[in-house]
């Protein structure tokens, strides 16, 4: 309660600031600009969503506030081609693959800052991100290393904070939601402009009691930003960030789906770990208009992440911290282009309090130049674009990307790109050592330890990717068809040599692995997009993904299929609005069944499918709404080992004041 007291009165701190002078402040529709006037990640400036290819797509507050998201995980997973895998419920890591493509794979940002850096890409954790934050969030499918350099293999997932915007007083929304396993959720959000200064903070608690033994969870998010417009239009922007979580880690727990009976998947494999989570994040900007209606913007940003885990039950006391600090210039210069550069410094301190021998203090360093072009004749756009990138750890790097766009007819676009990207080894891959506290093997009568080496020889992960598609679309309706290929090669895997090689290890007391450079990838498929709004009643969404991920790995001369690679994935949404006081929204989503291991061996998880529910009613500034998830109480996972609840009941009512 104390933390709620401490950001009510930072709101109204931010309100009265703002609202000290409202004479000058034009009206406005929202607390932050709509999602609609500018996508910017697919160049790094703004372009119309009425210009953009078939394999980008945005995600606004008021889509994703149909089903009620917690976290930008939990508002992403519905995207095309988006697979996000929780660990749990609140408090449980979320993170995202694009087209198949691995959690280190994938680039995910926060108005342009890399989170997790270089070097810590599979860290990059959505369930940080609360929804009361977002104003949008964008996705470019397919490699984009020729602007955003390392991990960009499978795409970029940008989330677009909120933003105070011109209003006549200040606004500000207040929510409270309940709902099953002691779900308990208050948060709240506000933004006003007043004359060169806007201001937007928000905030929340949440707990929940947990699906399984030892899954309580409480979390805490609170952070802002403010815009100030100098003289000679030039801006300043700062942002600030922090979320606290403290949760219990009740373990792997491998029981096939088919034996989930609401009781023997709730066990907790170990039920005395608990693991606090502290994250940060700035962020500050400087906008400067250069002759010729260009302009510079300089970047800089430094985000700190730290998780102690503790089980003392298995021995396990571990401290680490993973610092990210960066900066960026870019110059949007006549004729389309746009040029820069970028340097991120990451290092990672780990301290293990039960095997010293396992701490260390890495880093790794990052620095690239970057140019783009957009050039258009007639109905043609064309924007090629390249990066040169420099690592400390495996050297340099080039990737070159182009993107096509063809407008035949108002109704008919054509678009497809191609490109080179690459993954970064994390400090991880390169340099961890781990050697555990032993297990006993009975039956031999001694104790086996497992080792890992990281490997500071690696090179990185490259691919190209291809795409092409198409779009119909008019004034009411949609329709977005792509095709998609990516070529992956020197893929990072964690091996046993003692099985890829016999006899590298003599000692049979010590199962050793080891990351290596290893296989190729190859990864295809088509992806469908329809949204309609037949009329002011009734409006609908749906994607479709068809994904083919093989790969020819260590101990195989043929192509399997990769783990955790659903060959069908959809989403869809129907939305009937009878009224100006009330919105019903059933919404579906579908994943076909996939293995937890490669070459479909390990557990299999069985398809699915979901269906949820919300119902919104209107009354005056109030918005009292009641949601049922998973209707028909599916027991699922979307992680090996790691059973999610069946159906939930949420219930909670929202206020919007200006």
């Amino acid at each position: 309660m104390k933390k709620i007291g401490v950001f009510v009165l930072t709101l109204s701190f931010f309100s009265s600031v703002v609202y000290s002078d409202t004479t000058a402040a034009p009206a406005s529709a929202g607390v932050s600009s709509s999602s609609s006037e500018a996508f910017m990640t697919l160049t790094r400036t703004a372009i119309s969503d009425n210009d953009l290819p078939t394999n980008t797509q945005t995600l606004s507050s008021m889509d994703f506030s149909a089903w009620s998201p917690q976290t930008a995980g939990e508002a992403a997973e519905r995207m095309t081609s988006v697979q996000v895998s929780p660990t749990g419920g609140l408090g449980g890591k979320e993170t995202v693959q694009i087209r198949g493509a691995s959690t280190a794979q994938n680039l995910v940002q926060v108005d342009g800052r890399p989170v997790g850096g270089i070097s810590f890409p599979s860290f990059a954790d959505l369930t940080e991100i609360p929804t009361e934050a977002i104003d949008h969030i964008e996705v470019v499918r397919g490699g984009v290393s020729a602007l955003y350099g390392p991990n960009a293999m499978g795409g970029v997932l940008n989330v677009i904070t909120r933003r105070g915007t011109s209003y006549l007083k200040p606004a500000a929304d207040v929510e409270y939601d309940y709902g099953s396993y002691g779900r308990n959720i208050f948060r709240a959000s506000a933004g006003a402009k007043n004359g060169p200064l806007d201001v937007f903070a928000y905030g929340d608690t949440q707990h929940e009691d947990g699906f399984r033994q030892n899954s309580q969870a409480d979390t805490f998010n609170a952070g802002g930003n403010f815009g100030l417009e100098l003289p000679a239009a030039s801006k300043l922007t700062f942002d600030v960030s922090e979320f606290q979580s403290q949760i219990g880690v009740p373990g792997q727990i491998f029981i096939p789906t088919n034996q989930f009976d609401n009781n023997v998947e709730r066990q907790a494999t170990t039920p005395d770990a608990q693991q606090n989570t502290d994250t940060k994040a700035l962020n500050a900007a400087y906008t400067i208009p250069l002759p010729m209606a260009s302009q510079m913007t300089i970047k800089a940003w430094e985000s700190e992440h730290r998780v102690q885990y503790q089980d003392d039950l298995d021995f396990v006391n571990s401290d680490t911290l993973q610092t990210t600090k960066g900066s960026s210039a870019q110059f949007d210069l006549p004729l389309g282009l746009v040029v820069g550069g970028d340097f991120i410094h990451d290092r990672e301190d780990t301290t293990d309090h039960i095997t010293p021998t396992n701490s260390f203090i890495r880093w790794e360093e990052n620095y690239a130049f970057f140019a783009q072009d957009t050039m258009k004749w007639k109905m043609i756009t064309l924007i090629p674009s390249g990066r040169f990138d420099h690592n400390s750890a495996f050297g340099d790097t080039a990737n070159p990307r182009v993107q096509a766009l063809a407008d035949a007819t108002p109704w008919l676009r054509f678009s497809g790109s191609s490109a080179r990207s690459f993954r970064a080894p994390a400090i991880d891959d390169l340099y961890y050592p781990f050697t555990d506290f032993g297990t006993f093997d009975e039956g031999g009568g001694r104790f086996i330890h497992a080792t890992y080496m990281g490997n500071p020889t690696l090179h990185p992960e490259t691919a190209w990717t291809y795409d092409a598609g198409f779009e119909l679309h008019n004034e009411a309706a949609s329709f977005k068809a792509t095709y998609f290929r990516a070529n992956v090669k020197n893929l990072i895997q964690v091996i046993n040599p003692l099985t890829f090689n016999s006899g590298t290890f003599a000692d049979p007391d010590q199962e050793n692995s080891q990351v290596i450079n290893v296989g190729t990838a190859r990864r295809q498929g088509m992806e469908i997009e329809i949204n309609h709004r037949l009329n002011d009643y009734l409006k609908e969404g749906w994607n479709y993904t068809y994904l083919q991920n093989v790969g020819v790995l260590p101990g195989s001369p043929n192509f399997v299929d990769l783990a955790y690679s659903p060959r069908h994935k959809a989403n869809g949404y129907v939305t009937w609005s009878p009224t100006a006081w009330l919105d019903w929204t059933n919404s579906l989503r579908y994943e076909s069944a996939r293995f937890a291991s490669n070459g479909d061996t390990g557990d299999k998880l069985g398809s699915m499918v979901l269906w949820d529910m919300k119902l919104v009613t209107r009354w005056k500034a109030l918005e009292p709404y009641f949601q049922v998830n998973d209707i028909t109480d599916r027991h699922y996972e979307e992680q090996d080992g790691y059973p999610l609840p069946g159906r939930k009941f949420i219930g909670g009512v929202q206020c919007h004041f200006e």
